[in-house]
């Protein structure tokens, strides 16, 4: 294998959980740099990409990613953003790799002192990664990230001045959580998110003494909170829209009426697997409108260079279909999922776990075009059950689910 560790790359021969400490130590040093892969099946000394053994495999397989990131989030703030998957080598041979993503919002600081084996952390460290090495940051780099993070600051407050300029002034509040007020020039009525109700204190008309020369905000009658708001008979617009209402609306094939904004939410969220081509269609956006609608999107997430990654390779999430023998059980469950969508038998379809509901998600990522929108009213109706029973509690059949719902929604609705 003629490559080596380096700032974006780490060699792992084999994966054991005993040793995720020192994995979650070099994921952070990733997360402060340009982001990085760990490999899992590479030998040391010479480089021979040798595949996980058996045992390996079975435990990278079945990693608990909620584990992971519960994990994680007690070690480092703010989160790590990451992907894990198999890679096929030749012979049969299967290595496995973790993707970290390069935070957003840097630094990614140690929340509390750890130690286990070689992987010692320090409450305060900021980790970085020098070359083939995840070490303590040194005073350039760290001053870079400061400076950088200081820039994102003064955007954002340039961009807080842009909206308040092209709303005007009479026509924008501002609103102050550290001081819980609310302050505008006119009293105009604003409507806000079920989240930040109790987060917001408001004085009622009558029940302040107004001081002289500060404007006040007068809230007249009562707050009604709203996520959802219904246009007709069935139109509706959500006024906090988030990554899961994408794929929620997409499942259910609501008759949204913001499209445009569904589609800037998959391009600014957490993930790059969220179906776009449903909302394309609804914003009668050609290929190539979408293109240059995703790309003119300000945002550093790494979802929109995925989103767009996908866009212009045509990739339609189709993977092949699971071989028909296997010594993985996993592999033989899925196989039996996709021979029951294959032979159009879904009203017999069930999942005793929650390890089922993920390897039929995975089957669905198998079948022809011509399949999936022959079957297409009854696949929505499952995952979407599979949505409302397990898309909170397992991070493997939330990735699972995003990914079928790209692969269903290329095949209905990507322009041919």
């Amino acid at each position: 294998m003629n490559t080596r560790e380096s700032s974006t790359k780490e060699f792992k021969e084999n994966f054991t959980w005993g040793s995720i400490g020192l994995y979650a130590r070099t994921m952070a040093a990733f997360a402060n740099a340009r982001g990085g892969y760990i490999f899992f099946g590479i030998t040391d000394n010479p480089r021979i990409a040798v595949g996980l053994t058996d045992r390996a495999k079975s435990d990278f397989d079945n990693l608990d990613q909620a584990k992971l990131t519960e994990g994680l989030n007690e070690l480092y703030s703010p989160e790590i953003h990451w992907e894990i998957g198999l890679v096929e080598l030749p012979l049969g041979r299967v290595a496995g790799a973790i993707y970290t993503f390069e935070s957003d919002d840097k630094p990614v600081v140690v929340r509390k002192s750890y130690q286990q084996q070689n992987a010692k952390l320090v409450e305060g460290d900021i980790l970085y990664r020098y070359n083939s090495r995840s070490e303590r940051i040194k005073f350039p780099e760290l001053k870079r990230l400061l400076d950088d993070a200081k820039l994102r600051e003064q955007r954002a407050m340039m961009s807080h001045i842009e909206a308040l300029v092209r709303a005007g002034a009479a026509n924008a509040a501002i609103l102050d959580f550290s001081a819980n007020t609310l302050q505008g020039p006119a009293g105009q009525k604003v409507m806000i998110d079920d989240g930040l109700i109790n987060q917001i204190s408001f004085i009622k008309e009558g029940e302040f003494d107004e001081v002289a020369g500060a404007p006040t905000l007068k809230l007249v009658g009562e707050l009604q909170p709203a996520t959802t708001i219904t246009l007709g008979a069935d139109r509706i617009v959500r006024s906090a829209l988030s990554s899961d209402d994408v794929l929620s609306d997409f499942l259910e094939r609501g008759n949204v009426s913001n499209p445009e904004q569904y589609i800037r939410q998959a391009a600014t969220g957490t993930t790059g697997f969220l179906p776009i081509q449903f909302y394309r269609a609804l914003a009668q956006m050609s290929h190539e409108n979408l293109l240059q609608f995703v790309t003119e999107i300000a945002t550093r997430s790494p979802a929109k260079k995925k989103l767009l990654e996908r866009l212009t390779s045509g990739d339609d999430m189709r993977m092949s279909a699971p071989p028909a023998s296997s010594q993985y059980p996993s592999t033989v469950q899925r196989r039996a999922y996709y021979d029951q969508l294959s032979n159009g038998q879904l009203d017999g379809v069930s999942f005793a776990t929650v390890s089922d509901a993920q390897y039929f998600l995975d089957a669905i990522k198998s079948l022809e075009d011509e399949l999936i929108q022959a079957n297409v009213d009854k696949l929505l109706v499952l995952m979407k059950t599979i949505f409302d029973e397990h898309y909170s509690s397992s991070a493997k059949v939330a990735d699972a689910l995003r990914r079928a719902s790209c692969r269903v929604d290329s095949a209905m609705f990507a322009e041919m």
